[in-house]
């Protein structure tokens, strides 16, 4: 009976909340977990909070990752210049204060438009994908690591 039809399902927090258990549950399209109806926009939305309940706490992550579900597969090329175009910044979330490190979606946005969502409004982003920078940062340290050997030899020459 919800005005977006949607299913809401409440517990009482002073009973301990909502138990839902079994071998597995099923839900058909998105969960939202402390936001507004009309508010849950991917798999499981959490609120934009730098306090708990925008956080997700596990053991680890897990990302399909298998070459039978890719096509046009190439090696990153200039992952060093890609990189280097990057801010990393200190900042304070503005709801709780609290110091964290980062990067402005943004900006990162102008370097690698794939891993940033954008929101309607195309002057600023809603989210980015920090896990899809490890690719770059992998290659980045390969090719570091290739600039390096070639310049240990020319040393080695140099003092033999």
């Amino acid at each position: 009976d919800s005005p977006s039809n949607a299913l809401v399902i409440s517990g009482s927090n002073a009973n301990g909340g909502l138990t839902i258990s079994g071998s597995s549950v099923n839900i058909d399209c998105f969960v939202g977990i402390g936001v507004g109806e009309g508010n849950v926009t991917h798999a499981l939305t959490l609120p934009n909070s730098s306090n708990a309940d925008g956080q997700v706490k596990a053991s680890s992550f897990v990302t399909y990752s298998s070459i039978r579900y890719k096509k046009d597969v190439e090696p990153l090329t200039s992952a060093v210049d890609t990189i280097s175009k990057l801010q990393g910044v200190s900042y304070n979330w503005k709801d709780t204060g609290k110091k964290d490190f980062g990067f402005i979606a943004e900006d990162v946005g102008r370097v690698i438009p794939e891993i940033v969502e954008w929101s309607a409004d195309p002057q600023y982003a809603n989210t980015m994908d920090y896990t899809r920078i490890i690719s770059f940062l992998v290659e980045a340290v390969k090719e570091q690591q290739e600039k390096i050997d070639i310049l240990a030899k020319k040393i080695n020459n140099i003092i033999v």
